[in-house]
This record gives C-alpha cells, structure tokens and sequence, in this order.
C-alpha cells in the first residue's frame, strides 16, 4: 500500500513539551485533494440537484461540474446542492468524531472533504446574498418571498455564521502541518481543468469552478495563514510514507470525472 519516501509537509501533534512532526507525501495530499473536491462537486450536483429533480418526477437537461438544469425546476431542487454540501460535510464531521482510528491520509481527506463541502454549502448563502444569484437566490424566488431585499438580508446573515462555524469547525480537526495550500490549490485546479471540458462556453464555465472551489474554499487560505503563523518548537519526525492506493485512485476517478461532469452530461 505504501512505498517509504520522505517529504516535505508536516503534521505537528504536541506531546507534552515536545512536538511530533509527521511528514506528508506531496503528491498523496494532491491526490486527496482531487478527490475532496470531486466529493464535494457530486454532492452537489449529482446527488443534490440531481437527485433531487429525479425525486420530484422532473427530468435532468443538464448536469456538469458547474451547470444544472431541470425540467421543472423547484426552490426544492435549487437549494438541494448547497443543502447536500452542508449534510456531507456534517456527515464527514461525525466520522471524525467517532471515535474509531484513522489513518493519517484517512483523516487528512475526511477534513478535507469536510472543509470544501462546508465552505462550499455555507459560502452560497452569502454569494446568493450579495450577488442575487445562484441557487439559493433562485429557490427565494421561486418561493417569491417578500420583502426580497428582507430576506436576501437574513439569507447573508446565516451564511456569515455557518461559513464562520465552518472554519472553526475545520480548523478543530485539521491536523497541524497539513499543506493547505497545496490543498487549496489542488482543488482549484481539478475544478478549472474540469470546466475547461466543458462542451459549451468555456469562459462563463470557467469563472464558475473558480467560484466553487477557490472562490468557496477562501477560508482554507484563512487556516493555511494562521496555521503558518504558528510556532512550532521541539520535533520528533516520523513518516506518513507515499499511498499508492490514494494516487491510484485519483489518477481513475479524476480523468473519470473531466469526461463525465467536466463535459456535460447529457
């Protein structure tokens, strides 16, 4: 499962006056990343959206990486994506929270896949707010509630909060040294590159995955700086050594989902 390799990152855990410093595979924490986001995207989309216009007797005419589009679209089906980003990631949160063992690239994608599905779910409530678009400003006005600017004011106010409980809740699990940068970044690019695919207006696409992926994911930045800021004392290194399994299956899932969601289906 593993090959021994040595690198670059580090994961810093404090044991009594001395800090235990694992170190990370690069391109294992890439490959997570890729699938954290991927997650993330089909929570959305797929099961959110998706799922939801299936459920409620429509028809899909349109699902990829950025853009969904229903038969008879509903404030149901419109808010559906965010609100599966949110149950996602609370279910990640509960896994972590269970008590049982992990292992430390196990960990690191639970809060990694934790981290975009929250942001991302929590993040549209302000995007929707300030911009007056995107899923949730379309499920209000589908609802047509009145007074609109009343309620796109509440709808910003609860996603100032959950975004904020987000970041606390990442920054609780997050273990110490994780490259959230690369992380970061890592998914910018599985997001853009898949849009790039897109068989349609390629720019428009383009400007949405960044929206959901660095756009969404700002709070990450946020972590990544104080995380940075932090000092770190004593060490003892020990080696979370090179995961074939978790590149593998990134190097399936990520060409997978450029052909599938990346282009557009149908």
């Amino acid at each position: 499962m593993h090959a021994s390799r040595p690198t670059r990152w580090a994961q810093s855990v404090t044991i009594g006056k001395m800090t235990q410093r694992t170190r990370y595979d690069s391109p294992t924490i890439v490959a997570i990343s890729a699938l954290a986001f991927i997650a993330a995207c089909v929570a959305h989309e797929a099961i959110g959206h998706a799922g939801t216009c299936i459920a409620t007797g429509a028809h899909i005419t349109l699902l990829t990486s950025v853009y969904f589009q229903c038969s008879n679209g509903r404030a149901l089906t419109d808010a559906a994506g965010p609100a599966m980003n949110l149950i996602v990631g609370g279910g990640c949160w509960l896994c972590l929270k269970s008590g049982s063992t992990l292992s430390p690239y196990r960990r690191v994608f639970l809060v990694l896949a934790m981290a975009l599905n929250l942001l991302w779910g929590s993040g549209y409530f302000v995007y929707s707010a300030v911009t007056d678009t995107g899923d949730l400003a379309f499920a209000l006005r589908d609802l047509a509630l009145q007074p609109k600017p009343l309620w796109l004011f509440l709808m910003g106010a609860v996603g100032v909060c959950l975004y904020a409980g987000s970041v606390r809740l990442v920054a609780g699990e997050l273990p110490a040294g994780v490259p959230l940068l690369t992380a970061y970044l890592a998914a910018g690019v599985v997001s853009c590159t898949a849009a790039s695919l897109f068989n349609g207006a390629v720019l428009p696409a383009l400007r949405e995955a960044a929206l959901e992926s660095v756009g969404a994911s700002f709070g990450l930045l946020l972590l990544a700086r104080r995380r940075y800021r932090e000092d770190v004392t004593t060490t003892t290194d020990a080696i979370a050594t090179r995961s074939i399994r978790w590149i593998v299956a990134a190097a399936v899932t990520t060409p997978a989902f450029f052909l599938t969601l990346g282009r557009g289906m149908p």
